[in-house]
């Protein structure tokens, strides 16, 4: 499996750039995934609804099945590892595109808005390989602009999916 991981600073345009990506692959044939890392614990489940009743009475994980989409909550599969839980869901996918997990050992492009923010969260040492922004960080590594989605796509099909 191939794992991307768009790293930056809050409000810099992460979630933008990843839409732009998925959106551009998938229109090219290839089944990519998502993935995004929170800080926060949030209750994904609704408190009332039979699944969230179900846990409350003790299930480790619940599957929700509908005509249309598929819902895991689980408190057991958290204790497996990054790569682990990767495997378990998105076995059989082109490419799996991350938001966050900036101290992971996998491949990141980070995002930078130089109005907001001063510097990067990441270096080529961290497993950067490029960046995207308003400002080139100069780190001999690829660098785009926000309006070279196309561009960055190309790269992501030349370094992971070809």
């Amino acid at each position: 499996m191939k794992i991307l991981l768009v790293v930056g600073k809050k409000k810099v345009g992460k979630t933008t750039l990843i839409e732009k990506l998925i959106t551009g692959l998938k229109n090219k044939g290839y089944k990519i995934g998502s993935i995004k890392y929170t800080t926060q614990d949030h209750e994904f489940d609704t408190p009332g609804k039979d699944s969230h009743r179900h846990a409350q009475a003790g299930a480790e994980s619940t599957l929700i099945l509908s005509p249309t989409k598929i819902a895991l909550f689980s408190r057991t599969l958290r204790s497996k590892n990054f790569e682990q839980l990767l495997d378990f869901v998105f076995a059989d996918y082109d490419l799996v595109i991350g938001e966050g997990f900036k101290n992971s050992a996998f491949p990141k492009i980070e995002v930078i808005d130089s109005k907001k923010h001063k510097g990067l969260l990441c270096s080529p040492e961290d497993n950067l390989i490029a960046v995207v922004g308003d400002t080139d960080a100069s780190l001999g590594i690829p660098y785009f602009s926000f309006n070279q989605t196309d561009s960055l796509i190309e790269f992501i099909e030349d370094h992971f999916l070809k």
